[in-house]
């Protein structure tokens, strides 16, 4: 099945918040910037989400969820591929994210890993970078815009 990302709408808030929760994903910060999440759905009900905190040009990518049920099935390379293309248009030029137990998974997706102290300002005031996420974290990067040959 071709997955299809889209905005998460704003009645979806509640929703998403239980799929973080459940697969003990950082809540923080999400109600308010929850304009900027993509969700995937099936039949109607959401099962995949992620989004991304716009600092400039560069950008923090937050929670690649999937239910469950649907892990496996290309919802998160879909939500990936979605959100690089979502940042590319409001003109982010790096992608960073930080993960405790899927750099493999990541690096699947063109990101590569990165000393924290070469993150941007914008990137290490974040909350996840600074409190969210434990320092054993891995922080990745991936170039995303044009120059990177991404879909515009």
């Amino acid at each position: 099945m071709a997955w299809q990302p889209e905005a998460a709408r704003p009645d979806e808030l509640d929703a998403a918040l239980d799929l973080l929760r459940r697969l003990k994903l950082p809540v923080h910060g999400v109600a308010e910037g929850f304009r900027h999440y993509l969700a995937v759905h099936d039949t109607g009900l959401l099962v995949g989400l992620c989004g991304l905190e716009s600092y400039g040009h560069s950008a923090l990518l937050r929670s690649v969820a999937v239910e469950p049920n649907f892990q496996g099935q290309g919802v998160g390379a879909a939500l990936i591929h979605a959100v690089v293309n979502l940042a590319t248009r409001i003109g982010v030029e790096e992608l960073y994210l930080l993960t405790t137990g899927a750099p493999d998974y990541f690096a699947r997706h063109g990101f590569l890993p990165c000393e924290r102290a070469n993150a941007p300002e914008g990137v290490r005031e974040s909350w996840e970078f600074r409190s969210g996420c434990p320092s054993g974290a891995t922080l990745m990067v991936r170039r995303v815009g044009a120059q990177a040959g991404e879909e515009v």
